[in-house]
């Protein structure tokens, strides 16, 4: 169902289209609230005001219900602090709509205040709040605390149990400190196919416990929603799970009993995201799915996606103390259930468990999830913006690395992370990054059918006990995917067992282990880079693909990667964008390409590099020295208070020394540079000495030193060094030239690399003073204009 709210203080009207029926068939429907002005017009609402002073209609909550109930209009109760409300146990049952607003000091004022109404049900051993809502039933609860409700043994709703073919919405209110069998916070079931739960801005759902199912909200046969902007969290709930297969939902407990239910959540709070540091045994963020309880098809849907900008969805720091960390999905009675999770724009981040620390997949029918592995059809859904990793699994643990899985799925179904591959092909949007998790293994897959797989995704910097995926039956996929630098225990990499295996345009890079094993099924590879080629076929080549900064995670490519422009397009359909949602297919000038197929334009793997620049990498030194290589130990260090490129106060990189006789040096780092093609190369930077307007002081230089085959790490005998002064002054200087490096075709070889080392050269009294010199902004370019071409090149 898509919902549309218009509230103001004269209208306020829900349109109801697209809702999914208990078969899951989309069927339309419009049904239309057009109400009374609260405040005004023909048909007035009618008012009343609970409190303990003399301009109070009513002194209890009930009365003033019944009231409204027995108007037979639109009804807003207003329920004042001037009156403490203790043991509630309220009972709402209306067809028509009816608002409670707490937020009122007393009943003579009009207009709510920031401070909320408690509702207590302290020692009433009931919900706080019980609403039916039959068709045409629009209930609203906004600035209210609702609290303490208490439901014995396995009673359903502490703090509010709500059912009814109608809506009930809150607003700028807290449920929390709340007890039941199920639902602890929220108990919501459906009777019919237009049930809503709708939670809106600013409401927290928090410390609310479940002995059974359903931490905060326990959800049956509905749609729930929480998608409208503001601080809304579901968080600290636990479903403790006290008896038989129950302990379903620390935070959400969606389940399709009698009808399908479909639940969608948002950015939630900034910070904080939707769900958060909630417990459970299965699901301690969320569960999907369960048992049905007759004998029809049935959906339980999960859909998480981004609503703000800057904010993406995400469910984080949830545990379970079985299985499912994050997300637990469980289909029923032989497939009578189908249990999915789709996320867009969304992150699983620090949640454990001991077996599917992030997603488990399980049950006797199928399941699915997917991240990014399509465009959801939501108006309220936020792209993620261009060059951001929004869709993340990371930081999730099973405990160690001795047992259980990151991703577990034991049934049959789909893990899509970044593209939808059923048909054979896939489409993604922005990539998922699979990164710094914890466990035996990071995928183990045993289902029959269906398919595993990842495009644009980056799988990098996780520890694993045993091997990093293993696929057994079904399909398993890889396509524009870089998969490097993660710690890995066992020999193999990935174990496809008996499924089909598809590789295709990706890295994968685990130098010292097996890449790929399998027994059975099918093979296909292509336009792959990898660490070593044993069975995957003639379409492999072994190099080192140059990572950007793979110690910190940076797996994107320098522009002196043979991995960059290694492919055409592919014939089938390919991603358009990469995994930071950068257009593929740009084909970069000066690029030779030794490896790859001749005047290709793809790079291989989940990032397409935009531009040639920048050629040296981290040359603000806006953060720390990392990418630069120590050439003296002691000798450099990040200066945080002098600054002449980057943000303000970024920093410099400062070399130091201390009795060097006069013109001697100290070398402080380097940093190996590969280049992309041959032609003239501009070298230059900013650079600070000390001395006055005067007298020269200490000088900053840049020497560089080319070599036609210097290897990975530009190591042996130059063919080719220089040096440029940038300064000798205490105030930061470019140099007026920059030194020119002319790669030509003839001097051109198998490893072509620039060295490029910061030093320091002492010009004042020997052995007396302290040598410094400081460095910011380095650049390497190309004189795109004067580009030098020999038989071979690119043109």
């Amino acid at each position: 169902m898509r919902r549309t709210l218009f509230s103001t203080p004269d209208l306020s009207i829900y349109t109801l289209a697209n809702r999914k029926d208990a078969m899951n068939a989309p069927s339309l429907r419009l049904i239309g609230l057009v109400l009374a002005a609260l405040f005004g017009g023909s048909a007035q609402a009618a008012i009343y005001t609970v409190g303990g002073d003399a301009a109070c209609t009513h002194g209890t909550i009930q009365s003033a219900i019944n009231a409204a109930n027995s108007s037979g209009t639109t009804s807003l109760i207003r329920v004042s602090r001037s009156l403490t409300y203790t043991a509630a146990a309220l009972t709402i049952n209306t067809p028509r709509e009816l608002t409670i607003e707490g937020g009122y000091a007393d009943c003579t004022q009009t207009t709510p205040d920031a401070t909320h109404t408690l509702l207590s049900g302290a020692g009433a051993h009931a919900p706080v709040l019980t609403i039916t809502a039959p068709t045409g039933g629009l209930i609203h609860l906004r600035n209210l605390d609702i609290k303490n409700g208490s439901v014995d043994g396995a009673g359903q709703g502490g703090g509010i149990r709500f059912s009814g073919n109608g809506i009930l919405e809150l607003q700028n209110s807290t449920v929390s400190n709340n007890i039941a069998g199920y639902g602890g916070g929220i108990y919501a079931t459906g009777t019919g196919t237009s049930t809503e739960l709708v939670i809106g801005a600013d409401v927290v759902i928090s410390n609310n416990t479940a002995r059974y199912d359903g931490g905060g909200v326990y959800a049956d046969g509905l749609e729930m929603s929480m998608v409208d902007a503001g601080n809304s969290s579901i968080l600290l709930n636990t479903a403790q799970g006290l008896s038989g297969d129950t302990g379903y939902g620390g935070g959400l407990y969606l389940t399709a009993q009698t009808l399908s239910s479909y639940a969608y959540i948002g950015s939630g709070a900034p910070g904080f995201g939707a769900i958060n540091l909630n417990h459970a045994r299965y699901g301690g963020g969320v569960a999907v799915g369960g048992q049905s309880q007759n004998g029809s098809s049935k959906v339980a849907q999960l859909q998480l996606f981004s609503t703000q900008a800057g904010y993406p969805g995400s469910i984080q720091n949830n545990d379970a103390s079985v299985a499912g960390g994050a997300i637990h999905l469980r289909s029923g009675n032989s497939g009578n259930i189908t249990a999915s999770a789709q996320l867009w724009n969304a992150s699983l981040l620090n949640n454990s468990a001991p077996d599917g620390a992030a997603v488990m997949l399980t049950g006797s029918g199928s399941a699915d999830f997917s991240v990014n592995a399509s465009v959801l059809n939501r108006d309220d859904a936020v792209p993620c913006p261009v060059g951001t990793d929004c869709g993340r699994i990371e930081s999730n643990t099973t405990g160690g690395t001795a047992s259980g899985a990151v991703i577990r799925s034991t049934l049959n179904g789909n893990i899509e992370l970044g593209g939808s591959f059923d048909a054979g092909t896939t489409v993604p949007r922005h990539g998922v990054f699979v990164r710094n998790n914890t466990g035996k293994n990071l995928i183990l897959a045993s289902g029959g059918s269906g398919t595993v797989g990842a495009a644009s995704a980056v799988i990098g910097s996780n520890t694993v006990g045993d091997k990093l995926i293993e696929r057994h039956g079904g399909n398993f996929t890889l396509i524009d995917t870089t998969l490097a630098g993660n710690t890995i225990g066992g020999l193999t990499v990935i174990d496809g067992g008996n499924a089909n295996v598809k590789l295709t345009n990706s890295i994968l890079w685990q130098p010292g282990k097996t890449l790929l094993s399998y027994i059975g099924g099918t093979y296909a590879g292509s336009h792959l880079v990898a660490s070593e080629s044993f069975n995957l076929g003639p379409m492999v080549t072994v190099f080192d693909p140059r990572f950007n900064d793979p110690a910190h995670g940076d797996y994107g490519l320098r522009a002196g990667s043979d991995a960059v422009d290694f492919s055409l397009v592919d014939s089938a359909p390919a991603a358009a964008v990469d995994a930071l949602g950068q257009p593929r297919n740009i084909d970069l000038p000066v690029k030779y390409q030794y490896l790859g197929v001749p005047n290709g334009i793809r790079d291989v793997g989940a990032f397409e590099r935009q531009s040639l620049q920048p050629l040296v990498l981290n040359n603000d030194f806006d953060v720390d020295l990392r990418v630069w290589d120590v050439v003296t130990a002691g000798s450099t260090s990040r200066d945080a208070t002098h600054n002449t490129t980057g943000a303000a106060n970024s920093g410099s990189a400062h070399v130091s020394a201390t009795n060097l006789s006069t013109s001697s040096e100290r070398l402080g780092i380097s940093q190996c540079i590969h280049l992309p093609g041959p032609a003239v190369f501009e070298l230059n930077g900013w650079g600070r000495g000390t001395g006055t307007q005067v007298v020269g002081g200490d000088r900053a230089n840049l020497h560089w030193e080319y070599r036609r085959n210097g290897g990975e790490n530009c190591t042996g005998t130059p063919d080719g060094f220089g040096t440029l002064t940038l300064s000798n002054g205490p105030s930061w200087r470019r140099a007026a030239e920059p030194a020119l490096i002319e790669v030509t075709g003839s001097n051109w070889g198998d490893s072509p690399s620039i060295k490029v080392i910061l030093a320091a050269q002492e010009f004042g009294a020997s052995g007396t003073t302290t040598t410094d010199a400081w460095f910011d902004g380095i650049t390497l370019e190309v004189q795109l204009s004067d580009r030098i071409f020999a038989d071979g090149f690119e043109p």
